[in-house]
């Protein structure tokens, strides 16, 4: 199966979701075609990745939230887990994963961008005519 995953949210609970399905789905010998855009464009810079910390989750849950975010980052930081873009980089060492970052929210705050700004996970820079041709490709598309 060709996978495409749309991701527009930069908070952690998405980026983990993304990691998670997109090494789950290689694992089982599916190919997967991530897009970024709007602010998931952003989690993906290199000097970013490691700072977001924002986990979404209702105000009435916030007990909860916290205590996924606090064993997630002892997880990491104890080697039972690993980052958001580690997995996707694992994923990318054990089969086929490509990494499509939208520079539209770059351009409309002014920011220019090379691929050197991303972090090494990232194949290519694209616009919204990139996931349109993905659209085609992919035979699932799942929107995070």
């Amino acid at each position: 199966m060709k996978l495409l995953i749309l991701i527009t949210n930069s908070t952690l609970d998405r980026l983990l979701t993304l990691g998670t399905i997109t090494l789950g789905a290689v694992s089982m010998g599916h190919e997967v075609a991530i897009y970024a855009t709007q602010s998931a464009s952003f989690a993906f810079l290199r000097n970013y990745a490691d700072k977001i910390g924002n986990y979404n989750g209702d105000s009435s849950l916030e007990v909860l939230v916290n205590g996924v975010v606090n064993g997630y980052n002892n997880a990491v930081i104890n080697g039972k887990f690993f980052k958001w873009y580690e997995m996707i980089k694992q994923a990318k060492e054990i089969g086929n994963v490509r990494v499509y970052v939208c520079t539209q929210p770059f351009e409309l705050a002014g920011i220019k961008v090379s691929l050197g700004d991303f972090l090494d996970i990232v194949d290519e820079l694209v616009m919204i005519g990139k996931y349109i041709e993905l659209l085609e490709w992919c035979d699932k598309s799942v929107s995070l």
